[in-house]
Order: structure tokens, then sequence, then C-alpha cells
């Protein structure tokens, strides 16, 4: 997530602008407002903050809300509070019309993306481990033999034995961790090109 210097950020498709932008803009332009910051909840679990604009003399202009799960990422079992009372002055800065075109900052979004990445992870790896048997003997039969050729076809029929929602769940590229190479994957794709 890279902003430009405007401190928008571009995910997929919408714009999202930083909190530490939006933050630096509103004390430009409206020295006489504050952002106060309130711990609403925090225990082992879940940290919730809110974020209030004030004028000077008080009167609330916005508020907003936001909720971290300790566990839900490496960075909130140490940091959900400073991430909680980020993501609540982004909120209470874009209901007081300081946002992209969305009303999530481009952080919220970014760690939504992270969390939800860790997420797929942890339930591929899952996937990987229960179905290893049949993984490992796929890629077994992938392995040139004396003759140095590979048994694709014994490689295709083991890969048979998974359900199709399986065989579509493992086929993860392996830029974005997936079990099989990439020359794996194209000899169980394109099995012609290598016998």
């Amino acid at each position: 997530m890279a902003a430009n210097p405007e401190g928008v950020v571009s995910i997929h498709g919408k714009q999202y602008r930083t909190v530490a932008h939006r933050v630096a803009e509103f004390r430009e332009k409206h020295p006489d407002y504050s952002i106060v910051t309130d711990l609403v909840h925090a225990d082992d679990e879940r940290v919730v903050v809110k974020a209030t604009i004030a004028s000077n003399d008080g009167h609330v202009i916005s508020t907003g809300y936001a909720e971290e799960v300790r566990a839900s990422s490496s960075i909130n079992r140490t940091s959900a509070v400073e991430n909680a009372e980020t993501s609540a002055v982004g909120r209470a800065l874009a209901f007081f019309g300081m946002a992209g075109t969305e009303i999530a900052s481009a952080d919220e979004v970014a760690a939504a993306l992270k969390a939800q990445s860790e997420l797929d992870a942890i339930d591929y790896m899952a996937l990987v481990r229960a179905n290893w048997d049949i993984i490992h003997e796929v890629k077994t039969f992938l392995i040139p033999d004396e003759t140095g050729k590979p048994n694709i076809p014994a490689a295709r029929e083991a890969l048979a034995d998974l359900d199709d929602k399986t065989k579509i769940a493992l086929w993860r590229a392996p830029t974005k961790g997936g079990v099989f190479t990439t020359r794996e994957r194209d000899m169980l794709k394109q099995p012609e090109k290598y016998t």
C-alpha cells in the first residue's frame, strides 16, 4: 500500500486517504477544532476506541468508533489500542467530511485485507495438512524417475482422489503460498508438454 503525495491510496479501484494525511489536513484547516480519543473498552481479547471531533467550545462535530481484536494479527497482539485509535480517528474524520471516496481509511482497508490474507493462509495450510497424503503422492509422481520422466498420469489419478472443491482450493499460485510449484502445476495442466 503506497500513498501518493496527497495521501491517497487506490485499493481495488476505490480511493482511500491515509489517516495521517487527513489529520495533518484537519489541523491545517481547522486549528480551532480538536480530536479527542477515549478508550471505551480494553481486555485481553478486544479494544474499542471512540474519537470525537469537537469545536473549541466543546460542541461535538463528529464521532467515530473502532474495534480491534488482539488475536487478529501479529500487530494487534502488541498494538491493538494504537490501531483502534487510528481507525477511530479516521472514521471521525470521514464523518466530518474528510475522506476519500470511502468512509474506511486506507489504513483500515489495508489492515482488513492483511487480516483476511492471514486467515486465508491459515485456512489454506489447514487444507494442505488435511490432504497432505494425496498432495505428497501427487508431488512424488511428478519427480522424474530413472528414465528422466515424471509419472504424470499417476499424479493426475492421485489428484482425482480429491473432490473438486478441494482441488480448486489447493490450486493456489506458488507466489501466493500454493503447495504446488509452477512446474508441477504446468505438468498437471498440460501433461502433453512433458511426455
